[in-house]
This record gives C-alpha cells, structure tokens and sequence, in this order.
C-alpha cells in the first residue's frame, strides 16, 4: 500500500510543487521559494518522466491488486493521480509555448 500510494501520489506533489513554486512569481516569497522556481524550470522534463514512470507502476499495481483479489470500487487516487500528471503535461506545454 505505501509503495501504491507513493506512485499515485507522486504526481500530485509534483503539481503542487510546481504551483507553490508559480506563486513565487507573482507573490513575495523568500528566495528560497524562487531558487526552487527556477530548479523546477530547469529539470521540468525530469520530473514529468519521473511522474510518467510512478504513474505507470501505480497502474501496474492498481491492476495487479484487482486481478489478484476482487476489488470493489473505483481508484479515486489513481484518477487524481493521472489528471495531476495531465495538468502537469498541458501547464509544461503552455509555458515552454507562450515562452517561444
């Protein structure tokens, strides 16, 4: 279960990360808040394949755990997980576009 959680949450750190780190451009925030802005600039790429490859073992495990036993219920944390690591994808794209 803590490795499941680690794969589906993953993405959501990532997307808040990369929010917390958006309002240091409009917003004072210690300088820390911007040197971390800008390290998540530089390594977007990097941590969107990381994202990619938790939410592919999340996937894996989420389907490993229904074929083994019979489980009810739909995965809200997957589909949280998937629609943070789609969020992530479109606001990658739109920067790297509306920045030339």
């Amino acid at each position: 279960m803590g490795l499941h959680a680690l794969c589906c949450g993953a993405p959501l750190l990532a997307l808040a990360a990369a929010s917390l780190s958006g309002a240091a451009v409009s917003v004072f925030l210690p300088a820390s808040f911007v040197a971390f802005h800008d390290l998540i600039h530089v390594h977007e790429l990097w941590v969107l394949l990381l994202s990619a490859a938790l939410l592919v073992v999340g996937a894996g495990l989420e389907l490993r755990a229904r074929l083994r036993r019979r489980v009810s219920g739909f995965p809200l944390l997957f589909l949280l997980s998937g629609l943070c690591f789609f969020a992530n994808v479109a606001l990658i794209l739109g920067h790297r576009l509306s920045a030339g």
